[in-house]
């Protein structure tokens, strides 16, 4: 599902709106949340949201967004034991292939068992009823929400500060490739993509080009933050010899998957953020049309 702004609203009643769809989205994926694949779609959703707030920062004051930006953190950290337990089956699985059942098989049933415990887990707590609350309440919270400047203007400080963290993220990834570091760095990538998905749904060849870079890089670093969470699970549940068979297959893939992201990061990241955004918002305007300017 994908919700973004129209080229004939005004910025701040564009973003009430795309507020409230991709709200409305998480609020009914929740009420399917028994399915593991639709407590991962929350988090999607939820991201977006946070993607959006973080994108009108400055304009709707730092306070309103620091307020937001926990409650939504809060709702996610609701579901995340659920989600990461799924991704590390699936990781293990694409990583292991047909064999595994063969090479791993403690490792393989610990992970389908650990599986139903969140699953169970879940359902059985209140975390729903509590994800819900939450994002009613940054659902009124975007409602009141006052915008200091119209248009591009409303929108460019956030592109530009979620530009300029991206670029000092893959830095510090260069710099030190540790884990954390990668993480990071994909977070910063998933914004960036998603607030250029939600502003404007048909950009120039080279823009459209750069968003579903920005998407597979992130698809990258997901999956190596996935197999970092199989090698921390099979270090507890798994036996000495099948974590030794398992961890040189995470570090060449993991390998394999920074050294493509750092190369396409280094493309991606090369522009500096005022020239870029300055490019962009002659596209969007472009796109807006001469009586939609703001």
């Amino acid at each position: 599902m994908s919700f973004h702004f129209k080229k004939n609203e005004p910025t701040d009643r564009a973003w009430r709106r795309v507020c409230r769809e991709h709200l409305g989205a998480a609020q009914d994926r929740l009420r399917k949340s028994r399915h593991p694949a639709s407590v991962h779609g929350v988090r999607k959703e939820i991201k977006k949201l946070r993607a959006l707030f973080r994108l009108v920062r400055e304009g709707i004051g730092r306070g309103a967004y620091r307020q937001t930006a926990k409650r939504l953190r809060r709702t996610a950290g609701l579901l995340a034991a659920t989600r990461d337990a799924r991704v590390r089956l699936q990781a293990f699985e694409q990583l292991a292939r047909r064999d595994a059942a063969q090479r791993f098989p403690f490792l393989k049933k610990a992970l389908l068992k650990d599986c139903r415990r969140e699953s169970r887990r879940f359902r059985a707590d209140d975390s729903v009823a509590r994800a819900e609350r939450i994002l009613s309440k940054t659902g009124k919270r975007a409602a009141g929400l006052k915008f200091a400047a119209p248009g591009w203007p409303a929108i460019e400080p956030g592109l530009k500060q979620s530009y300029r963290r991206g670029q000092q993220a893959l830095r510090r990834a260069r710099r030190e490739p540790t884990p954390e570091h990668f993480h990071e760095w994909r977070k910063q990538i998933k914004i960036l993509g998603y607030q250029l998905r939600l502003i404007c749904p048909r950009w120039p060849a080279s823009t459209s080009k750069r968003v579903d870079q920005l998407e597979r890089l992130g698809r990258w670093l997901g999956d190596e933050h996935d197999l970092l969470l199989l090698k921390q699970f099979a270090a507890a549940h798994a036996p000495a010899a099948e974590t030794a068979a398992l961890n040189p297959l995470i570090k060449a893939q993991q390998n394999k998957l920074r050294g493509a992201a750092l190369k396409l990061g280094a493309q991606l990241y090369r522009t500096a953020p005022a020239t870029l955004c300055q490019q962009l918002g002659k596209d969007w305007r472009a796109w807006r049309g001469p009586t939609h300017r703001q």
